[in-house]
């Protein structure tokens, strides 16, 4: 499995660079700033700062990373917190900065990005991820074997860096076992999720 780093930026004209000035400054133009973050983890905690800190912005949604990128890039909604894959090149070229990564540890790509636990937050998070499964019954010779090739190539230095870490991915080549482990947990922070959000099942 491999997580897909998500990234909290903002339009490189607000002039922040963390996330307690971008607190500071929604407090100061108080009415004007607006957010996008589609994953429901990510949105609770801006949420989360609006309502502790007195931080002011409005959600706003989209249909994807392109509508996200452009508007954030125009200064229309100047903060998003989504794959951070869609801003690479926009915070490598400056016209977009990074407050935090939801990753456990810092990006390799831009490691001067806090994570949002060095950040203090310890709310419920679950992360974007993909990973490889089979059909049930699978003879276990056939899924350990699967797992030993993927676990070869990935980990392999040049397809490594070109395939995981250039886009902006989080490499994890974990065991089956460790993988249904994390599925367990993963369910469970979701429905802790759920609950903070208050939403009823339909």
């Amino acid at each position: 499995m491999f997580f897909n780093t998500q990234a909290l930026v903002v339009n490189a004209s607000l002039n922040v660079s963390t996330v307690d000035e971008l607190v500071a400054l929604s407090k100061a133009k108080a009415g004007t700033l607006s957010y996008t973050a589609p994953s429901l983890p990510l949105s609770l905690y801006l949420e989360k700062l609006k309502r502790e800190r007195g931080a002011d912005w409005v959600s706003i949604p989209f249909r994807g990373g392109g509508d996200t990128t452009n508007s954030v890039l125009s200064g229309s909604t100047p903060i998003a917190f989504l794959g951070m894959q869609n801003f690479i090149s926009h915070l490598q070229a400056g016209t977009m900065t990074g407050l935090a990564v939801d990753g456990a540890r810092r990006s390799p790509l831009f490691p001067n990005i806090p994570t949002l636990s060095e950040l203090g937050y310890h709310g419920n998070l679950t992360r974007v991820y993909f990973g490889l499964v089979a059909p049930a019954g699978t003879p276990k010779a056939i899924v350990n074997k699967i797992r030993e090739d993927v676990a070869r190539i990935g980990s392999d230095p040049a397809f490594r860096q070109k395939q995981f870490v250039d886009r902006a991915l989080e490499p994890i080549l974990s065991t089956p076992e460790e993988f249904s482990r994390f599925l367990v947990e993963d369910r469970m922070t979701s429905e802790r999720v759920v609950k903070e959000a208050g939403l009823q099942p339909q």
